[in-house]
């Protein structure tokens, strides 16, 4: 089974983003995230994957029922869990005008015949806003605050968002970083993904599977939990 478990450390990072990733309570897990994470251990998680059981959302372990909490995940992660949830219908109408306002580039249109999956992918965000253009020297606070978005939504759909794919960005995570005061419980996001994909990912068969979202956080919880001998029944 593939982990897309992933690291942001292939986006340029700014100290000048950080007053308004404070505001939205993502520093600190941005500052574990902006450096290449621990590499996860393949063979294990495909283990463990084996005995998810989406019925209770546990794993059925000999040494018991086990799942990651709220709780893990947070102290894992650092991601606030107070807060709005993150949930209900993204406008999709005219997404690409309204992303071109919050990261001021326009996503191109799709291909001829091809459908709008409302989604950028991470290598044309990294092209726009990333290595290749970073935040000018001397920039004002609107184009400061339009690289910062875009930085996060990298982030967050590359580390704890990813799709199967691990190579696209979804625009409802854009659209919530809108308003830098408004509180979301990402943690709570986080673990409901995590949750889904595992869901997923335990009723595929074969070695096309993978399992997407926020691997790495599992992958830390299983150490933590499991290997060395502190579940939490």
């Amino acid at each position: 089974m593939r982990m897309r478990g992933h690291s942001a450390d292939g986006f340029t990072y700014d100290p000048r983003y950080e007053p308004y990733i404070r505001r939205l309570c993502l520093l600190p897990f941005v500052l574990q995230f902006k450096r290449r994470a621990p590499p996860v251990n393949h063979a294990t998680l495909t283990a463990l994957v084996d005995h998810w059981r989406p019925e209770t959302h546990s794993f059925h372990l000999p040494c018991g029922e086990l799942t990651m909490t709220l709780e893990d995940m947070a102290m894992i992660s650092d991601l606030p869990i107070d807060g709005q949830a993150v949930t209900g219908r993204v406008s999709v109408v005219n997404w690409r005008e309204r992303a071109c306002i919050l990261i001021g580039v326009q996503p191109d249109d799709p291909q001829e015949g091809k459908a709008d999956t409302a989604r950028v992918r991470h290598s044309w965000l990294k092209l726009v806003k990333g290595d290749t253009n970073p935040c000018p020297e001397g920039a004002n606070d609107v184009v400061v605050q339009q690289y910062a978005r875009a930085y996060l939504w990298y982030v967050l759909t590359k580390v704890v968002f990813s799709d199967a794919t691990g190579n696209s960005a979804l625009w409802m995570f854009l659209e919530l970083l809108n308003n830098w005061d408004t509180q979301y419980s990402w943690g709570s996001a986080a673990l409901a993904y995590l949750y889904r994909q595992l869901d997923l990912a335990c009723r595929r068969k074969g070695d096309t599977s993978s399992l997407a979202g926020f691997v790495w956080s599992l992958s830390v919880w299983m150490w933590e939990r499991i290997l060395v001998g502190r579940p939490n029944f």
